[in-house]
């Protein structure tokens, strides 16, 4: 289902694996991870809504992997190499994967390598 041009319209929530109930592999964040595992509900039942119309649009959820800003900054000297990302080079990853999405994965949250991200 795609628009006048061709194109599937998506609405795209930036969120984090770290809302993800089946991969809380470490605990704490509680908050964050509260947060985060509420958007992931909003993304699904958004989509959701979006399906009862004219089937023209999905809502998905992105996880930009560890993005090197003032958030994370408390943080950068744990993370493996090569997994803290760049602004830019996240920005580009979150377009491409979102670029290649078809309608089979709407509702879900994917990660900026285009794997899903488990509910």
């Amino acid at each position: 289902m795609a628009d006048d041009e061709g194109k599937l319209a998506k609405w795209v929530h930036i969120t984090a694996r770290l809302g993800s109930v089946t991969d809380n592999k470490n605990g704490g964040w509680y908050s964050y991870r509260a947060s985060k595992a509420a958007l992931n509900q909003v993304i699904k039942t958004f989509d959701r809504q979006l399906q009862q119309g004219n089937g023209h649009a999905m809502c998905v959820g992105i996880h930009p992997g560890t993005v090197k800003t003032d958030l994370s900054k408390p943080f950068w000297n744990s993370i493996p190499k090569g997994n803290l990302f760049e602004p830019d080079f996240a920005a580009e990853r979150i377009m491409e994967t979102v670029e290649k999405l078809e309608l089979e994965a709407r509702g879900k949250v994917w990660d900026w390598s285009g794997k899903e991200v488990p509910p």
